[in-house]
């Protein structure tokens, strides 16, 4: 009960961190984006300069990419011979905070202290991009999943805490 008082906490200060500062000081209901990173260049006027400046954007995206598949390579199947060997971690990050989703990871055959610290890079490194590229999302909170052993591997399951390690 008490970690369902603290998920509703949590959710809320989220929320709220979430409007605050996006609203016009004029009307108080206006959204306003934030601004670009990055000055759009005209790739007619200046089709060197334009490519330049999509090869350094997408230089991030492959970073995050390669980590990415480093971990799901490191994962793998997530295969478990108990529930107890399965954990919920949050994977990404969303610009207003908190992740943007969760994945199964099984202990049974890798060290847990190196793919969480792995997943915190990528978290850290997604983070750092959204900020980087100005990014906005919905704010809504993605519920924590429960963890089940279904034919010895760990799988996400919708709604609950019951078995979340």
């Amino acid at each position: 009960m008490q970690g369902k008082t603290a998920l509703v906490l949590a959710a809320s200060l989220l929320l709220a961190a979430c409007q605050q500062g996006q609203a016009n000081t004029e009307g108080g209901t206006q959204r306003v984006a934030p601004e670009p990173v990055v000055e759009p260049i005209d790739p007619v006027k200046d089709p060197v300069a334009a490519v330049k400046a999509r090869k350094q954007l997408m230089a991030g995206e492959d970073n995050i990419n390669a980590m990415r598949a480093e971990i799901m390579a490191l994962i793998g199947e997530a295969k478990a011979d108990n529930v107890a060997q399965c954990r919920v971690v949050g994977f990404g990050s969303k610009p207003c905070g908190g992740p943007s989703s969760y994945i199964a990871v099984s202990v049974k055959d890798i060290d847990e202290k190196q793919i969480m610290a792995l997943i915190g890079q990528y978290n850290a490194a997604v983070k750092a991009e959204n900020e980087r590229l100005g990014l906005m999302s919905n704010c809504a909170v993605v519920p924590k999943p429960a963890v089940v052993l279904k034919d010895g591997v760990c799988t996400l399951q919708a709604g609950g805490e019951s078995a979340v390690y």
